[in-house]
C-alpha cells in the first residue's frame, strides 16, 4: 500500500484503542485538576502534578545534553506546541507566562501568572520579582507564535532586557506510529489538546545550547544571536518574518479555502476536468498534465488556469512540446504537412512565448508596467496559437 493509505489503515485500526486511551486519560485529567486544586503549594505536589499531567497527555521528555544545562534565569527557545512550557518545566523547574490559576496546579504544569503582556512594564516588572525573590527560572518562546518546526520567527526583544546571560534550548517533537500533526492551521487549542490525549504518545527532545551573555549588545542583536544559534543547532532557516506576519498569512489561507468552491461528486468531475486540461494543455503543451489538473481542481476554468499558468502562479517543470507527427484530426491536412516538423518549429514555439524585456528597467513603476505588458502579451499568444491550431474563425 502507498505510504498514505497505510497511515490512514493505521489510524482505522488505532481508533478503538485511542478511544479508551482518551477515556482514560481524561479520568487522569480530571484528577490533576482536582489535586492541583485542592493541595498545598508545595514542591511534592509539583512534582506529582507534573508527572500525572505528562502522563494524561501521552508526553515523554529526553534530554539530548542534560549535563550542559546550568542554572540560569532565563531559558529561550522556539515555539511548537501549547505544551512547550511543560517538556521545558519538566527537564528545567522553569515557569512560562501563563494563565491564571491555583498556584499548585499552575507550577505543576509549569505556568506562571505575570499579567497581562499588554501592560509589558508590569509583566517584566513581575517577572523580574519572581526571579529575584522566589529565584525560579523562566522560560520564553520569543516567537510568540506555534510554528511548524521548519523555520525560528523573528523574536520578540522584551525578555532579552531582563538578565544578561540566557541559555537556549532547541524542541523537536514527533508522534510514533501514526505521525499525528501536533498542530494544524485553524486548529483551537483545546483540539490539539484532544489529539495528545488521543496520540499514543508525543516525545519532546530538548537540547540545551551554550548560554549566552548579552554584554554590550542592544536587545534585538542579542534576540537575533540567540534565534541563529537555535536554527543553526535544529538546522531550520530563519526567515524574516514575525508572528504577525505568519498570522496574516494563515487567516488568507483560512479565508481561501473558505471561498474555494466545493468539490463536485467523483463521477462528473473525471471526464469535465480532463476535458478542460486537455484544452489548456493545446494551448501550453509544455506545462505537465498533473499540475493543471491540480489547477483546475481550484478554478474550474480554463481561462483562469491559463492566467495562473502565466502569471507564475501554478508550479511545474516544464515538459519539451512534441514537435513530430501530431494526432489525427477532423481537420483536413496534407501528408506533406504532417509527415515531418520543419526546423523552425521549436523556436517558432520559443518565440511565440518568449517576451523576457530587452532591458531592466531603472524604477519599480516602469518594471511594473513592462511586466503587465508581457503578461498581456502571452496570454494573447497562447489564444492566438489556440484559434490557429483549430482554424478557428475568431477575429484576434
Amino acid at each position: 500500500l502507498p505510504e498514505n493509505e497505510l497511515k490512514f489503515l493505521c489510524l482505522v485500526l488505532y481508533l478503538p484503542i485511542g478511544l479508551v486511551l482518551f477515556i482514560l486519560r481524561t479520568i487522569l485529567v480530571l484528577g490533576v485538576v482536582l489535586i492541583g486544586c485542592s493541595l498545598s503549594d508545595t514542591s511534592v505536589i509539583h512534582k506529582f502534578v507534573n508527572k500525572i499531567a505528562c502522563l494524561a497527555l501521552g508526553i515523554t521528555v529526553a534530554v539530548e545534553n542534560p549535563d550542559k544545562k546550568e542554572n540560569v534565569e532565563v531559558y529561550i527557545s522556539n515555539s511548537l506546541s501549547i505544551f512547550d512550557h511543560l517538556a521545558v518545566h519538566t527537564a528545567t523547574g522553569s515557569v512560562s507566562p501563563g494563565t491564571q490559576m491555583h498556584p499548585a496546579l499552575a507550577r505543576g504544569l509549569g505556568i506562571h501568572y505575570f499579567g497581562n503582556q499588554t501592560n509589558l512594564e508590569t509583566f517584566k516588572h513581575n517577572v523580574l520579582q519572581l526571579l529575584t525573590e522566589h529565584q525560579i527560572p523562566v522560560h520564553f518562546t520569543p516567537e510568540d507564535k506555534i510554528t511548524n518546526g521548519r523555520a525560528v520567527l523573528k523574536f520578540k526583544t522584551y525578555p532579552f532586557s531582563l538578565t544578561n546571560k540566557v541559555q537556549p534550548v532547541c524542541i523537536s517533537i514527533e508522534r510514533p506510529f501514526l505521525d499525528l500533526s501536533v498542530t494544524t492551521l485553524g486548529s483551537s487549542y483545546w483540539i490539539d489538546v484532544l489529539f495528545y490525549m488521543f496520540s499514543p504518545l508525543t516525545n519532546y527532545k530538548l537540547k540545551f545550547l551554550p548560554p549566552l551573555e548579552r554584554k554590550s549588545l542592544l536587545e534585538a542583536e542579542f534576540s537575533e544571536i540567540v534565534r541563529q544559534n537555535i536554527a543553526t543547532a535544529l538546522k531550520i532557516e530563519t526567515p524574516d518574518f514575525s508572528a504577525a506576519d505568519l498570522l496574516e498569512w494563515e487567516k488568507r489561507q483560512l479565508a481561501e479555502q473558505q471561498r474555494a468552491p466545493s468539490a463536485p461528486r467523483p463521477a462528473s468531475i473525471d471526464n469535465e476536468v480532463r476535458r478542460m486540461a486537455l484544452q489548456v494543455k493545446e494551448v501550453l503543451p509544455h506545462v505537465p498534465l498533473n499540475a493543471i489538473f491540480r489547477d483546475l481542481n481550484k478554478t474550474r476554468n480554463v481561462d483562469n488556469t491559463i492566467t495562473n499558468i502565466l502569471e507564475g502562479r501554478v508550479q511545474f517543470v516544464p515538459e519539451q512540446p512534441l514537435t513530430s507527427n501530431p494526432q489525427p484530426s477532423t481537420s483536413v491536412v496534407s501528408s506533406t504537412n504532417t509527415s515531418t516538423a520543419t526546423p523552425s518549429t521549436s523556436s517558432n514555439y520559443r518565440d511565440l512565448f518568449n517576451t523576457a524585456a530587452s532591458t531592466f528597467a531603472k524604477s519599480a513603476q516602469e518594471r511594473n508596467k513592462s511586466f503587465q505588458e508581457r503578461k498581456e502579451q502571452l496570454i494573447a499568444n497562447a489564444r492566438k496559437r489556440y484559434i490557429e491550431k483549430h482554424n478557428l474563425n475568431i477575429t484576434f
